[in-house]
């Protein structure tokens, strides 16, 4: 009895297994022009030295702004205010920040042609009003 059951499941297996096999299709996957250019527009990106160097140093002074903000979170815990050579320390990364983002915005020619500049305008006149944020602070320490 066991082995009844066991080779008409087998059985029932193949002939599932075939049948499914013979309804799949295949579907070649084509790309438009549009991703390839965009594949193409980040290959070229990759492999742009001027691109690479500012993209490492934009992350390299995000992520010290980050650890300095941070910083200034812990002592405004412990203190009630920030140090003030910490603000300004977060001033100069800040100031180097804003010089990366204009960087970006006047050489299109490294950066891609889809560049959204009204975004990056928006990130400086962000950045600027946290820097006179910053400057207030300072004077006030």
């Amino acid at each position: 009895m066991k082995r009844k059951i066991l080779v008409l499941t087998f059985a029932m297996a193949i002939v599932v297994g075939a049948n499914a096999q013979s309804t799949s299709t295949y579907t070649p996957i084509t790309q438009n022009d549009s991703d390839v250019a965009a594949v193409t527009n980040e290959n070229n990106l990759k492999l742009n030295d001027e691109y690479l160097k500012w993209q490492s140093k934009y992350e390299e002074v995000g992520t010290e702004i980050n650890d300095v903000a941070a910083q200034i979170d812990q002592e405004t815990a412990k203190r009630g205010y920030p140090k003030k050579k910490t603000v300004k320390q977060k001033i100069a990364l800040v100031e180097q920040y804003i010089q990366l983002l204009e960087y970006e915005r006047d050489n299109p020619s490294i950066f891609p042609m889809d560049l959204d500049k009204g975004k990056i305008e928006r990130k400086i006149a962000q950045w600027q009003e946290h820097l006179d944020g910053l400057n207030k602070l300072v004077k006030k320490i």
